[in-house]
């Protein structure tokens, strides 16, 4: 699924370029560099803050993910290089590449899903929860009690061997018998049509963004927006900030940080 994504994103992004006068040989360079690095920097990311490692046992999960935002740290400067040795509008490049990420992004949380990674927190209050000695850690398996019960339908459980399972085993939740996980929230399906949302909205909104930049910050700051929402329903990343993550923090920081530049084109295209 990350590489049906990966053809997705391309081909949307070679349609937006030619749509705007751009050589779409433009896109086969900057497509294939971009993705190689970010992943790898998602890797790196991940050894930079290895806390969730301590959220549930050693999951091997926790030494296989790749941090989405890694992904975004790592891209960013890349295809700001690409845009100065091709003579290129970065600003004019993010725009481009924005809602070809956002496509890419959706695709990939069916593939999340599919492959039982990013679950959520658990959809029924579990006895045991009462017992860990870190309140932290039942709060973030059971967040908001208010969204749970028999009357969540979309809730799911993953089979055995899956990284919910071995959540759910290693704290002591289910027995080694058990055949599936506990009942979660699919935060994976949450999200994919957050995203949905979020794309066809942007299709209409970018054309009313005239300013180089100001589509990709908007959409870049909405999907901070939304993700800090979803990560109070996930259950696979460990509590660093009173009762945030480490990628709710990322989600505060980069909100900031779209408004002031936000601000600051607008001011700059004025003067």
């Amino acid at each position: 699924m990350l590489l049906v994504a990966l053809v997705g994103c391309w081909f949307y992004a070679r349609r937006r370029a030619r749509a705007a006068g751009l050589d779409v040989s433009h896109i086969d360079l900057a497509v294939p560099l971009i993705f190689i690095i970010s992943v790898l920097g998602a890797k790196v990311f991940t050894f930079v803050f290895p806390g969730d490692v301590e959220f549930a046992g050693e999951l091997f999960q926790t030494h296989s993910r790749y941090r989405l935002f890694g992904l975004f740290f790592a891209g960013i400067p890349v295809l700001f290089a690409y845009s100065r040795l091709a003579k290129l509008s970065f600003r004019g490049l993010l725009d481009l590449f924005a809602l070809p990420v956002v496509l890419w992004l959706t695709i990939l949380r069916l593939g999340c899903f599919m492959a039982g990674c990013c679950w959520g927190d658990l959809t029924h209050e579990h006895p045991n929860l009462a017992s860990f000695s870190d309140p932290r850690l039942a709060k973030q398996m059971f967040t908001l009690p208010w969204l749970a019960g028999d009357w969540i339908i979309t809730s799911v459980s993953f089979p055995v061997e899956s990284l919910a399972y071995q959540q759910h085993f290693l704290l002591g939740l289910i027995e080694p018998t058990a055949s599936s996980s506990l009942t979660v929230h699919p935060t994976q399906l949450y999200e994919l049509v957050l995203l949905t949302f979020l794309l066809v909205i942007m299709r209409k909104v970018e054309r009313r963004l005239p300013l180089p930049g100001t589509a990709a910050l908007v959409t870049l700051g909405s999907y901070a927006f939304l993700r800090f929402l979803i990560e109070f329903l996930r259950a696979d990343s460990n509590l660093v900030w009173w009762y945030l993550t480490f990628t709710q923090v990322i989600c505060i920081a980069l909100l900031l940080g779209c408004a002031v530049l936000i601000r600051k084109t607008g001011r700059t295209y004025v003067k």
